[in-house]
């Protein structure tokens, strides 16, 4: 049975990487379309008050589509837009940031500064998922948890491209890995593994998977569960981090750690963060590795760092050490229990770096309990930042500007920096 056709005239994007239009009432969210182009769509999702499609034909193409330099683009559900110039993803992704904050959050007058675009919009991952099903590696198809099978990936550091032949041959041999999770240090030119499977790998399997595999460059390997809440670690070989530079410092980073993909951005960023910044007391809430709590410490008298991840508080007491960072000290806390502790003293500013679901239940209010005079918000999703934004300048706030950092190019994956102040 055939599926619906419908011509459709795309209005804009929309998070998440569909095309938007409006058509005899009804809203269509249309897969790998660019605006002010007319497409012939194929319905793959009715529901009553919008529906899924994906483009068929491009009957009027946009001045902004090119042709996908990946070859298994339209499968591989990892990229969105490598059908639109870069200049037009970015435009697009400054477009659905200013539209969050005054759909949702009801801010008004938005001071938008010029977008951080990623020096290279291919290769600039250093860390990479890799999805196993049936012997096969790669990721997973758009809205699926199907396979596609992958030979390369052109976003990834060529580096992680070049082990993709030597995993293959390992998931051929375990039968049980379902994820195997790589970090590339440039730095030092070597890699982490995290091989999660339905069974434990112990010692002994991971120094002949290390041996035999991966190679000497991968400095440590380690056997891994998804549980629940996020990996379980079960055994462990090699060393269990490893160092990247950023300017002119250097940093540890565990396989349990965070660590921003984008590694052509990472200087840059951290200058977007800390240009223009003075204190004498500040917070950085979900602090990692103390990739921006270190570079802040040498813009004022004193800074805590804070995260609910042990490996990460340990790395960044380490790095602390390393960089000859006195004035800085690191705790391992909720965002919510680190902000309730320091009620009633003086911060004068507040770094906010939270997971996609952006503020919890709380923390909003605590913040504006705290009434810092400065907030540095760093977000990676637009909706929830939105949501926190809205709230904040409500009550007692002005968003003084907000800006694109585009860590993730060909992915509808919005990272945004957005400076806030007391009211006067």
């Amino acid at each position: 049975m055939s599926k619906k056709l419908l011509d459709l005239s795309i209005e804009k994007l929309v998070y998440g990487g569909y095309g938007f239009t409006l058509h005899e009432g009804k809203a269509y969210f249309v897969r790998y379309t660019a605006p002010k182009e007319l497409v012939r769509a194929e319905i793959i999702k009715e529901k009553r008050d919008y529906s899924e499609a994906t483009a068929k034909e491009i009957i009027v193409p946009s001045n902004s589509r090119r042709e996908a330099k990946c070859i298994y683009y339209g499968y591989c559900g990892g990229c969105q837009l490598q059908h639109i110039d870069y200049d037009q993803q970015v435009s697009a992704k400054e477009e659905i940031l200013i539209e969050s904050l005054e759909r949702i959050g009801k801010v008004k007058d938005i001071n938008l500064s010029e977008s951080l675009k990623s020096p290279s919009e291919f290769n600039y991952r250093i860390r990479v998922q890799f999805k196993v099903s049936e012997k096969k590696l790669g990721f997973f198809a758009w809205d699926s948890t199907e396979v596609v099978d992958v030979d390369e990936c052109p976003v990834l550091h060529e580096k992680l491209n070049k082990m993709i032949p030597k995993l293959k041959e390992l998931v051929r041999e375990v039968m049980d890995i379902k994820e195997i999770h790589l970090l590339y240090s440039p730095f030092r030119d070597e890699y982490l593994c995290k091989l999660i499977s339905t069974t434990s790998l112990d010692r002994n399997a991971l120094r002949r998977i290390k041996e035999e595999f991966l190679g000497e460059k991968v400095a440590g390997v380690g056997s891994y569960a998804r549980m629940r809440h996020g990996l379980h670690g079960r055994s462990y070989v090699g060393r269990d981090h490893t160092y990247i530079k950023v300017n002119d410092m250097i940093f540890r980073v565990s396989n349990d750690s965070f660590l921003q993909s984008n590694y052509t951005l990472w200087g840059e960023m951290i200058k977007a963060v800390t240009e223009d910044v003075t204190f004498r007391k500040a917070l950085d809430i979900h602090c990692g590795i103390g990739f921006f709590t270190i570079p802040l410490a040498k813009k004022g008298h004193f800074i805590e760092g804070s995260d609910i991840n042990l490996k990460s508080i340990k790395d960044a007491e380490y790095n602390r050490t390393l960089n000859g960072i006195d004035n800085v000290s690191f705790v391992r806390a909720s965002a919510y229990y680190q902000l309730k502790s320091r009620l009633g003293e003086i911060i004068d500013l507040v770094v906010l770096d939270p997971p996609r679901a952006g503020l919890e239940h709380g923390e909003t209010e605590l913040l504006l309990e705290l009434k810092p005079e400065k907030i540095i918000y760093i977000s990676c999703n637009p909706s929830t930042l939105a949501r926190d934004i809205g709230i904040l300048t409500r009550e007692k706030y002005d968003l003084i500007y907000t800006r694109v950092i585009d860590l993730f190019p060909q992915s509808y994956h919005i990272e945004s920096v957005s400076f806030l102040k007391l009211k006067e």
